[in-house]
């Protein structure tokens, strides 16, 4: 994919950052449930800061960024026209971690128990 980025006109890598950062907020945003916190009448915004703050959700964000924000680096997506969107979210942090290009497929394909007979 990198190989692809490196083909496009400014603009145009641009343009595809812009929607990487997009649907990192859609990914975000998709665990809360501000239409049930209408339901019930409460606080839209208080309910939201609420389910952000969570342990279950801060987990949650930091396994799906763990892997997405080195990727986005690697193929040249993470611009910095993006990049304090990105901080904003608070995911910028995972920037640096092993991309998909470093991961050792081979060795999280083995069982993470041996078997016993």
């Amino acid at each position: 994919m990198e190989d692809f980025v490196e083909t496009l006109s400014e603009e145009e890598r641009e343009e595809r950052a812009h929607f990487a950062f997009e649907a990192c907020v859609v990914m975000r945003e998709r665990l809360i449930s501000t239409e049930v916190f209408e339901h019930f009448g409460w606080d839209v915004e208080e309910a939201r800061e609420q389910v952000l703050s969570s342990t279950i959700m801060a987990q949650f964000r930091n396994l799906l960024f763990t892997r997405i924000m080195p990727n986005l680096k690697r193929i040249g997506l993470l611009t910095e026209s993006v990049r304090p969107r990105f901080e904003e979210l608070g995911i910028l942090q995972f920037e640096n971690l092993v991309d998909d290009g470093e991961v050792d497929w081979a060795e999280l394909s083995k069982p993470l128990y041996d078997e016993v007979s």
